[in-house]
């Protein structure tokens, strides 16, 4: 089965890892024209690091990031006020990371090209809009390379692109733009 995952940021990545672990053929369109490592520090529950350890990725996730033991608030002059332990701390399973964004993005790109192949992911491809067919979906995109429009058929059509997703429009034409209240994080 093969399915079109609209964006290639952490979320498209570990779909793209998670479908391909299911035996099915994923094909990850992202309309940067490269990936880079950017963005600031994450933090990744235990939930979500037993997901990426059962994809094959802890040792990977171990050697970018860094296993916080626990979160301590404290007033302005630096007294501690409350604390609790986290991951493996707190009694979970897994542990909970810090980590820098662009580095597991890279990390989550470097695992899909090697388990899935160089061909599975495709930059410069902005989505435009999708086609329900009778098997299936056409997605439509615009090379950014060059300019020229570029149909992917597939099974399936994952919408893994961002806060501002052209797919999620299009499924939810009336409700607009997402409300927000200033802050970005």
């Amino acid at each position: 089965m093969k399915i079109v995952v609209v964006g290639g940021g952490v979320a498209g990545l570990v779909a793209a890892l998670s479908l391909r672990a299911a035996g099915m053929t994923p094909v990850v369109c992202e309309s940067a024209r490269e990936l880079r490592a950017l963005g600031v520090g994450i933090n990744l529950l235990p939930h979500a690091v037993r997901e990426l350890t059962e994809l094959g990725l802890g040792d990977a996730l171990d050697a970018i990031a860094l296993p916080p033991e626990r979160l301590v608030y404290c007033d302005r002059r630096g007294r501690p006020i409350r604390g609790e332990p986290l991951g493996l701390a707190a009694g979970y399973k897994w542990p909970q990371y810090s980590v820098h964004r662009g580095k597991l993005q890279m990390m989550l790109l470097d695992a899909v090209r090697s388990i899935a192949g160089p061909d599975a992911i495709r930059a410069g491809k902005a989505f435009e809009r999708f086609e329900p067919q009778e098997r299936g979906v056409a997605a439509h995109f615009t090379d950014r390379n060059t300019g020229g429009s570029v149909v992917v058929e597939a099974d399936v059509l994952v919408g893994a692109d961002g806060i501002g997703s052209r797919l999620r429009a299009q499924l939810h034409p009336g409700e607009g733009a997402p409300n927000g209240n200033g802050v970005r994080m």
